[in-house]
């Protein structure tokens, strides 16, 4: 992609392009479920499409299965990414396609083993453990985006030294603590906000919900604004001409790099 592409066309196009494979879908399986009462979508799909036109239904049920596969090598690698980052930001590790096989097939291992667990429960478990673990990602990916969206747009306005995101010894240092304290500051504000669903027989209900909002779970938004406010403050120290100066000793380092690969 061009140096110079715009960074709107770049957000427009990914946030429109993710967004709107899973909107249309997300309506259709609602469709299926009310028009014809079942609670699997692969199951859905197949009853409307055999309707119309047997075997319909039982292609393109096949055909979609088939897709997920795509989707689940993806959400591996990023998992074996996620695994092998975490430690290194602990202990310095040196990675090889070995490492990178080996964490994928122990993931894999593993989610197999919790999706086995949980089918023999029932469907039923196996939709609340779901929408359990997407409640769980949700207070935990929140004050992290809060953080990315605010360093993006208000604080560093897309301008980083790349090169020096991978050394610890760069600008930005082995760990940002202005991020850091945001990120806690907005988890704990979350708390009281919190229905925590049931796992392994605790649940938790915040005194916001439990008290004001009528069991309605607000914690995403006190997040979200505790951890951009908290550190768009903490920001304000930032030493922006040290980073400026990193940020153009990074561009010139990848020019060379790309005028050395066209070269060869």
């Amino acid at each position: 992609m061009p140096r110079d592409t715009p960074a709107r066309g770049i957000i427009g196009a990914v946030f429109f392009g993710a967004s709107g494979s899973a909107v249309w879908l997300i309506a259709l399986g609602a469709w299926l479920a009310t028009r014809l009462n079942v609670s699997d979508g692969l199951v859905g799909l197949q009853l409307s499409g055999d309707n119309v036109a047997a075997p319909l239904g039982s292609i393109t049920a096949f055909l979609s299965a088939t897709a997920l596969l795509a989707t689940m090598g993806m959400n591996a690698y990023g998992g074996m990414l996620t695994v092998l980052t975490g430690i290194d930001s602990f202990k310095t590790i040196k990675t090889s396609r070995m490492w990178r096989a080996l964490t994928v097939v122990a993931l894999a291992v593993a989610w197999y083993a919790i999706g086995e667990s949980i089918s023999t429960s029932g469907s039923n478990t196996a939709v609340s453990a779901v929408l359990n673990s997407l409640t769980l990602m949700l207070y935990l990916l929140v004050p992290w985006t809060a953080l990315n969206l605010v360093d993006f747009f208000f604080v560093r306005r897309g301008h980083y030294a790349i090169t020096d995101i991978f050394r610890p010894d760069g600008v930005y240092g082995i760990w940002g603590w202005r991020g850091l304290t945001a990120y806690f500051a907005g988890f704990a504000a979350e708390i009281p906000f919190m229905v925590l669903p049931p796992i392994a027989g605790l649940s938790y209900t915040g005194w916001i919900p439990g008290h004001v909002t009528n069991g309605v779970d607000y914690s995403w938004l006190a997040g979200l604004l505790v951890s951009a406010v908290v550190y768009l403050v903490l920001s304000r120290s930032l030493d922006r001409t040290a980073e400026q100066a990193a940020i153009t000793a990074s561009d010139q380092e990848l020019q060379a790099i790309d005028a050395a690969s066209l070269e060869g």
